[in-house]
């Protein structure tokens, strides 16, 4: 039977690239695979959307196909199919129904009211499809935690690290095109322009899930609920991706995370503390001490400039003269200020999905003249814009409320560190959109997250007795729930 679809799939794809040419061929051919996959193996729709939504790939892969004007992109089918497979097969007890239900409804009224507005229908599913990605893939998350397929998830999530590392290593050195973003690991400076940097900053479809990854790789280390040996598989590649993004974001999660980490393990001892503290700040530091030992050696040459871009852009980019300089920085002030200001016209229930809350600027046809003014890095202001202050509370609930549990059960190691990466995310999305960024994996990673978060803190509301941790298994790290 197998073989007579794959045979039909085939002959088919070789028709539609004949009749139609490759890019309505590749959409056609994916949506009948997803309905196939639906059919025979649903499940495999959550590992689908892991490989290709969640990893870096090479810019021959694509991470969407245009359709007319309209971009779809790939992992769109299969989190779609998954959502419909977890909502069949997996039961979803009423106090995360609320959750997301509040969330959908929040969708609904933002998209009614950019239409009854009569705002630009294209802008009104951009501003609104961010949000729809991060739900689905919470939605998914939140079904299957505790259950095989949520260990199966984990290992794909290494494998996705391991591939995406490798293949941003490869085009930082060869510098061939990755899909997503790539440009100059320096800053632009209005009294100088732009900076000059041997180093690239790759952010990709991994960059966010590393980060998220990371965060909660650091916190179970300081709070002592890992070990290294177990750790090291995910915390390698998502540390080393967060450190090819260059992104001053990233490392203030990190940072968040681990504060939080040591303030919700109040067991802790101060020595505790201060030893896995130095153990993850003086690892870099003997990188960087070995990096400078290097130089003329086979690859020290690129490594060198690696980290002096990283203390370029990074480092260098959180002194205060700097920010006050970085046009990147001054734009995203003089945006919030717009943002308030259309805050400030409808503040309980926001201007809905499609509205510009500020003129275009710049050259005709630029970002900041066209999507720019639909697009806010603020995600918090950004939401009081579209949905209000209401809108806000929602999404407050939703992702906030999960974390809070993690202070009434110190003991409970996924959700102590699962809560401490939420919150180096709420503090990160306050300069950088990641719920929003469904074309560059931030929502399918940030809606994972929420989902993991919620469930993990549903089974605290449902059975005290019930300890969720991050425990061996096969060398690598797996969600289980044992009852003591």
């Amino acid at each position: 039977m197998y073989g007579a679809i794959i045979a039909g799939i085939s002959a088919l794809s070789i028709a539609l690239i004949l009749v139609f040419g490759p890019v309505i061929a590749a959409v056609t051919v994916l949506g009948i695979c997803g309905l196939t996959l639906m059919a025979l193996r649903p499940s495999w729709s959550l590992y689908a959307t892991i490989a290709v939504g969640l990893t870096a790939f090479p810019a021959v892969i694509p991470y969407s196909v245009q359709i007319g004007s309209t971009t779809v992109f790939l992992f769109e089918p299969f989190l779609i199919v998954a959502a419909i497979w977890s909502l069949l097969t997996h039961p979803h007890p009423k106090v995360s129904r609320f959750r997301f239900t509040g969330v959908a409804l929040l969708l609904l009224c933002a998209t009614l009211t950019g239409v009854a507005q009569q705002h630009p229908t294209l802008e009104i599913i951009g501003d609104g499809r961010g949000l729809l990605a991060t739900l689905l893939a919470a939605f998914v998350a939140s079904r299957v935690y505790g259950t095989p397929h949520a260990n199966i998830s984990l290992k794909l999530i290494r494998i996705s690290l391991w591939v995406s590392l490798a293949v941003t290593i490869a085009a930082s050195v060869l510098k061939f095109p990755v899909a997503g973003r790539s440009e100059a690991a320096a800053l632009f400076l209005s009294s100088s322009g732009a900076g000059s940097s041997e180093g690239t900053r790759y952010l990709t479809s991994a960059s966010q899930l590393a980060v998220l990854v990371a965060s909660v790789g650091i916190a179970l280390l300081i709070s002592n609920r890992t070990t290294i040996r177990q750790a090291a598989p995910y915390l390698i590649p998502s540390l080393a991706l967060s450190f090819l993004s260059f992104s001053r974001n990233s490392f203030l999660a990190l940072l968040v995370a681990a504060i939080f980490a040591i303030i919700a393990a109040r067991a802790l001892s101060s020595l505790t503390v201060i030893a896995k503290l130095s153990l993850v700040i003086g690892f870099p530091v003997l990188i960087l001490v070995l990096a400078h030992a290097s130089v003329g050696l086979p690859g020290g040459d690129y490594v060198i400039a690696q980290l002096n871009a990283f203390s370029t852009r990074v480092l260098g980019g959180l002194d205060t003269s700097t920010l006050a300089d970085d046009t990147s920085a001054i734009a995203r002030v003089n945006e919030d200020s717009y943002l308030v200001a259309a805050i400030a016209e409808s503040p309980v229930t926001g201007h809905g999905f499609g509205f510009a809350y500020r003129p275009p600027s710049g050259p005709p046809g630029s970002f900041s003249a066209t999507k720019g003014q639909y697009y806010g890095h603020n995600f918090y202001l950004w939401i009081m814009v579209k949905a209000g202050l209401l809108g806000l509370a929602v999404f407050l609930y939703f992702a906030l409320s999960p974390t809070l549990q993690s202070f009434k059960q110190p003991k409970n190691d996924v959700l102590l560190g699962l809560a401490a990466a939420n919150a180096g995310l709420l503090v990160a999305i306050a300069f950088a959109p990641f719920p929003n960024d469904v074309g560059n994996g931030g929502s399918l990673a940030v809606g994972t997250l929420f989902g993991l978060l919620i469930a993990a803190a549903r089974r605290n509301e449902e059975s005290p007795a019930t300890d969720l941790r991050l425990a061996p298994a096969s060398n690598s790290l797996s969600i289980n729930s044992t009852t003591e």
